[in-house]
């Protein structure tokens, strides 16, 4: 899987996400039992929408994908604060929260392969050594010094 790829979906993504969260922070919370929480919801909708431009926007997109990760974390720890006993939308916090972890599995991965080193750091690179062909990784794990 090419991580730059999937770094521009998670960054269309958030912004996606960031406009439902910020329009629909009042049904979104209603949804989830938190209607106390609309404008923490709105808050993390305007952070989700920085979060995609940040990724979009320049040549290296791993800063944007980890502050993804980063809002994920607290994304998690809202809905764990929501899931309680008196919540009569408890089961839709508790989809929402098996959801989030997936999405934040995926913005980990993707985070740590655009920060590993690989010549995908930035898109310029990325198309300059891989592009979409197959990876030109010698044996020892190293890449070429020059390209041909």
């Amino acid at each position: 899987m090419n991580e730059m790829k999937v770094a521009r979906g998670l960054g269309w993504f958030s912004i996606g996400l960031g406009l439902t969260e910020l329009l629909g922070g009042k049904n979104l919370g209603e949804a989830l039992g938190m209607e106390e929480r609309t404008g923490l919801l709105r808050l993390f909708g305007i952070r989700e929408i920085a979060a995609g431009v940040a990724i979009l926007a320049p040549d290296n997109p791993a800063p944007g994908v980890w502050a993804r990760v980063a809002g994920d974390v607290l994304d998690l720890a809202a809905l764990a604060s929501a899931y309680r006993e008196d919540n009569p939308r408890r089961d839709n916090v508790a989809a929402a929260f098996v959801t989030v972890a997936g999405i934040t599995w995926l913005d980990y991965w993707c985070a740590r392969r655009l920060h590993s080193g690989r010549p995908h750091g930035s898109m310029r690179t990325h198309r300059k050594y891989v592009a979409d062909r197959p990876s030109r990784r010698l044996p020892s794990g190293e890449f070429p010094a020059s390209t041909p």
